[in-house]
């Protein structure tokens, strides 16, 4: 089962290893969790206007719908093996942050907060991550894969990450419930990254290659699929199947088309156990990035569980501002979707939390009864400026030591 955040990014992350599955005769599904509704640039140009109605944008939904059943029937996914969820294009970093109950969330482009499609999965689902966890679920009981196929955990992509976290929450909790979920293979494919894929262009004779520096952290193992020429080619011609997606981005698409695709073993990340502490971190920043690219400034999170509190430990790559805004989010896993959330600058902080500031290191306490007694959670960390997200720390699955 393929799971994605867009019309196309599907073809692009796994459309090779897709097409081969079937040639060896395996099942394949694959769920969108958006109908792409929220690509402003790509609205404008296919109705020629700087003023698109939000009718305008759902109706680009619909075709992007059909678009990606042309690609997948192209690589020989029938139609009844393609779900979409309808959730909203641009807005799962904000079901998975700070609307995951309650009001749910507006999309700006459609102006809808429930899912609106008459193709959907489940049409008037409301717009929160509670939502769209319970929805990828039950889809997950219906279709009971064995191999889950979503984007990387490192993804800087504010949709594919969400579609990372969602689509391994639901797993998560389908694991605390019934132990057989646990033997779920979870690779991570990778469509957003600096200075990556390189070249930007079309060449079908090299092999996809991991980025260098995700690679030497050496905290999950990457699985390289081998197509060749015929599967590469079949690629191509389903990614071509993409119109309102070929005119704006066609070298950048046309670069996902070579003899393998890779993966990031996600069921074999290995967390850094340090005492009583979960270590997750980024890759270490090169000269050329720096030089290129904004770069992160989150270098690395400790995650550690006491019986009087929680506490994190947040290493940065260069010293936050005044107005630096360090969101932390923590989802327990134990069967109550309840999320914790908190925004701290060096001026202020929740009165929950007690922090304590370095230029290099941010130190967080909260009660321990946020955590629920929960034997895992999912938590991340984000880094915000001016509003911006500069940067972030992958959400994971953290099972604590006690």
């Amino acid at each position: 089962m393929v799971v994605a955040p867009h019309p196309d990014d599907e073809v692009l992350g796994a459309g090779g290893t897709m097409a081969k599955a079937v040639q060896h005769g395996d099942e394949v599904f694959v769920a969108l969790l958006t109908s792409g509704d929220g690509f402003r640039e790509d609205a404008t140009r296919y109705y020629l206007s700087l003023d698109v109605t939000a009718a305008e944008y759902l109706h680009m939904g619909y075709e992007r719908q059909l678009e990606s059943r042309r690609a997948l029937h192209a690589l020989g996914v029938p139609d009844d093996h393609v779900y979409f969820l309808g959730f909203p294009d641009g807005g799962l970093d904000a079901l998975w942050l700070t609307h995951w109950s309650g009001d749910p969330w507006l999309s700006p482009t459609t102006g809808y907060r429930a899912v609106p499609y008459l193709t959907a999965w489940r049409e008037g689902e409301d717009y929160t991550g509670r939502t769209l966890v319970r929805v990828l679920m039950d889809l997950y009981r219906e279709i009971k894969p064995t191999r889950l196929i979503m984007p990387s955990a490192f993804d800087t992509h504010p949709d594919h990450w969400g579609t990372n976290a969602f689509a391994t929450l639901a797993w998560a909790e389908l694991a605390y419930q019934e132990d057989v979920w646990n033997a779920v293979t979870r690779w991570g494919y990778l469509v957003h990254w600096p200075l990556w894929p390189l070249p930007l262009a079309y060449r079908p004779d090299m092999a996809a290659e991991p980025p260098v520096s995700l690679v030497q952290l050496n905290q999950e193992p990457w699985h390289q699929e081998w197509l060749g020429p015929s599967l590469v080619a079949q690629k191509r011609e389903s990614l071509m199947i993409f119109e309102s997606q070929v005119e704006l981005i066609k070298p950048y698409m046309l670069a996902f088309c070579r003899q393998s695709e890779i993966f990031a073993v996600e069921s074999q990340w290995l967390a850094q156990v340090e005492g009583a502490a979960i270590r997750v971190a980024n890759p270490a920043i090169d000269w050329l990035t720096r030089r290129l690219v904004r770069t992160n400034p989150l270098a690395l999170v400790s995650w550690t569980k006491q019986r009087e509190h929680g506490q994190c430990r947040i290493g940065f790559h260069r010293p936050p501002r005044e107005d630096t805004v360090i969101e932390i989010s923590v989802h327990p896993v134990d069967g109550t979707h309840r999320h914790a959330h908190w925004r701290l600058t060096r001026r202020e902080a929740p009165d929950a939390l007690r922090a304590s500031w370095t230029d290099r290191e941010l130190v967080v306490q909260w009660p321990g009864d946020a955590w629920h007694d929960a034997p895992r959670v999912m938590a991340g960390v984000q880094w915000y400026e001016r509003e911006k997200c500069e940067g972030k720390l992958p959400f994971r699955v953290i099972a604590w030591k006690s």
